[in-house]
């Protein structure tokens, strides 16, 4: 018998909005949860990534070497059919969308799908599974242009949905700069793993009358802390759907974290006591605000701290192979890029 995922209930102040009641996912370290999952990232110095699915890449990826922009070339592996679909009964199922209980209910059933496919989307460690709030491009946090350094960060809230309906083979983007009256690119933004089917295409048009009808199963999103950046995992036509409509698709997270005690040394305590005396003043001037006040009390004196990761696995064969590759992949695709911003893709 295969180990089964450990589920408890996320009582987590992400510091993000998040959408209904979310659960931690425990995977066991043994049988076939040591496998590398399906869909993994892959590095090597200086900052070059290649995202699997499987054993091919989904897309490269270069972080510039003074970490103030990026780019990304898409290569042969197909999403299609890398999660089982879902049928119109299972989406007509809950009766209440968009309660607690129907957000539970689609959360059960993707935890089941992580334990029962080979390989799954999960590797060994610590997972939240929890409902998402989009955040207005204009409210998003800009890159910090510089490395950080530390066991995680929290999730950046979702934004710029609209921008995962474009599918370009390659893109170049600038962190720290953009021109007149245009915002530079924003954390948390959503990016597809393929391009969106037709708008005449039948899943794409029933998926429609769910979205008109509020029967409209979650998107699932899953986080790459590397890039800050929300990946779409499945649900590509229910997102085109939903957006067809003029509405925005409910959204499930995914993402790995880590667990550290938080240590009580002199600056915790300071911090500690700083927030009581701040909740104090509040309260005075503002007495009916005791839940919020509550809130950051019980975020500024948790034992633990949780913070989302993506876990790198190391890229077989190091820079040589994965310039090899994007230059194969390009002469094979036909993929035109500008000569400047492929010389800064493979470093030369």
């Amino acid at each position: 018998m295969q180990p089964r995922i450990a589920v408890t209930a996320d009582d987590t102040d992400w510091r993000m909005p998040v959408g209904g009641p979310g659960l931690l996912l425990t995977v066991p370290s043994w049988g076939h949860w040591r496998r590398r999952p399906l869909l993994h990232v892959e590095a090597t110095r200086p900052y070059l990534l290649r995202v699997m699915l499987g054993g091919q890449p989904l897309l490269w990826m270069r972080v510039d070497d003074w970490w103030d922009g990026c780019a990304w070339l898409r290569g042969p592996a197909k999403l299609t059919g890398a999660v089982p679909p879902i049928t119109a009964e299972e989406a007509r199922r809950d009766p209440d969308p968009g309660s607690p209980g129907w957000w539970a209910a689609w959360s059960r059933w993707w935890v089941h799908q992580f334990e029962t496919s080979e390989p799954s989307l999960l590797h060994a460690g610590r997972w939240c599974l929890r409902p998402l709030q989009m955040v207005p491009v204009t409210q998003a946090r800009g890159y910090s242009t510089v490395p950080s350094i530390g066991p995680g960060f929290f999730p950046e809230p979702p934004c710029g949905l609209d921008a995962a309906l474009r599918f370009t083979s390659f893109r170049a983007e600038d962190w720290s700069w953009a021109g007149p009256g245009v915002l530079p690119e924003r954390s948390g933004g959503v990016m597809p793993l393929r391009a969106p089917s037709p708008e005449d295409d039948g899943r794409v048009k029933a998926w429609r009358k769910h979205a008109r009808d509020g029967t409209l199963p979650p998107v699932l999103l899953t986080y790459f802390a590397l890039a800050e950046r929300w990946l779409v995992v499945d649900g590509h036509d229910r997102l085109h759907a939903a957006r067809m409509e003029g509405r925005e698709p409910p959204l499930l997270g995914l993402w790995s974290f880590t667990e550290t005690p938080v240590v009580e040394d002199l600056s915790t305590l300071f911090r500690q006591d700083g927030s009581m005396k701040a909740a104090e003043l509040r309260l005075r001037a503002r007495p009916g605000e005791v839940d919020a006040v509550n809130r950051v009390l019980l975020r500024d004196h948790e034992p633990v701290q949780r913070l989302a990761v993506t876990r790198a696995f190391p890229l077989r064969g190091g820079a040589a192979t994965w310039k090899a590759e994007v230059t194969a992949w390009r002469k094979e695709s036909g993929v035109t890029v500008p000569s400047g911003d492929w010389a800064a893709f493979v470093g030369e």
